[in-house]
């Protein structure tokens, strides 16, 4: 394709930009996917979409993310976005670790971040936004999966992974998807067919917890409690991690800034090469990915990832992963000048 973004995007997209290019009114939705720290390969294009591209909206925009994405999400529904984007961004990196932290020490620090990113204000003003409606999905958890103890969790979740193996349906016997949207309506998702889904409204007084819960990863992070009514809640990454949902806007498209070629459905799929999102769900999407040869050009040749905890010294660590997000501002300077008719490519998968 050339340059360092590549461009993808579902049959009814493809068409629409082939005949009409893509203007920042043809999207009705972003979405931010699952990624822990992979998020942070996608700081160029956060900042170019909140602070041109979607600067002079006035349409209604939906926003929906689980985990990181939600975060990420969290920031692009507050009146100075940039501004919550480079909080969120500091507070990243500033994480530091004991060795072995319990489930409950990582939660605490997760909530910290979500604290600074979010602001005394941000609650409201994500509530109250005149364009953005901010949604996430979270998990509610059954069963032993709600036990708060590492080595019970990793026990249950894997069977759980071989049992998704066989069939995504398997999670039900576990789980809850929970759409927690904005006041003012709900996301364009319309059926749910794989796994039980409810619907939640946010509210101010829940919304640090639904933040926090969506990205409170399984085994490693301790779960949130009443997040969207009884129960324990944890990364919206279990059901969605990439997501295959049939987000289908009835008017407009969807934009995915994503760090991979291919989204995985759900966590436990990441193995999975056969799970493939169904063309049918992205008819409407645009995905907006780094290229193999950008990424190729990294530090260590990788974007960063939750093994950087345990392979790399924080000091290391953190000098890597603001080395990516300088480089990943060239992202901005060919958005800003990308032809959208020349380089889209149908989905490639």
């Amino acid at each position: 394709m050339g340059g360092a973004l590549n461009v993808y995007a579902g049959a009814e997209a493809l068409q629409h930009i082939r005949n009409q290019g893509l203007v920042a009114d043809d999207i009705a939705m972003v979405l931010g996917a699952s990624s822990g720290p992979k998020w942070l390969v996608l700081h160029g294009i956060d900042q170019y979409l909140l602070g041109d591209f979607f600067q002079a909206r006035k349409k209604p925009l939906h926003l929906l993310g689980t985990s990181a994405g939600a975060w990420r999400m969290a920031c692009y529904a507050q009146q100075d976005a940039i501004a919550a984007h480079n909080r969120l961004t500091e507070a990243y990196l500033g994480q530091r670790y004991a060795k072995r932290p319990t489930m409950s020490e990582i939660q605490a620090t997760c909530r910290d971040m979500v604290e600074q990113f979010i602001g005394t204000q941000g609650a409201q003003e994500i509530l109250d936004h005149p364009y953005a409606r901010m949604h996430l999905i979270t998990t509610q958890c059954h069963g032993a999966t709600r036990v708060p103890h590492r080595y019970s969790q990793a026990l249950v979740y894997l069977i759980t992974a071989l049992l998704n193996a066989l069939h995504r349906k398997t999670l039900n016997l576990q789980f809850t998807r929970v759409v927690v949207h904005h006041p003012q309506s709900k996301p364009p998702l319309k059926t749910t067919p794989d796994i039980r889904t409810r619907h939640h409204p946010l509210t101010a007084e829940k919304l640090l917890d639904s933040v926090l819960s969506t990205g409170c990863i399984p085994v490693i992070i301790e779960g949130v409690k009443d997040v969207a009514g009884p129960g324990i809640f944890q990364d919206g990454g279990i059901t969605d991690y990439g997501f295959d949902l049939p987000f289908l806007p009835d008017d407009g498209f969807v934009l995915y800034p994503h760090f991979a070629q291919r989204p995985v459905p759900g966590w436990f799929d990441k193995s999975l090469s056969w799970r493939k999102p169904k063309h049918t769900h992205y008819s409407k999407t645009i995905l907006v990915v780094p290229s193999p040869e950008f990424i190729a050009r990294l530090p260590y040749g990788k974007i960063p990832d939750r093994k950087d905890f345990s392979n790399m010294d924080d000091n290391t660590r953190i000098k890597y992963w603001k080395t990516v997000i300088a480089e990943t501002q060239r992202f901005g300077d060919e958005l800003a000048t990308l032809n959208w008719q020349e380089r889209v490519r149908p989905l490639p998968w």
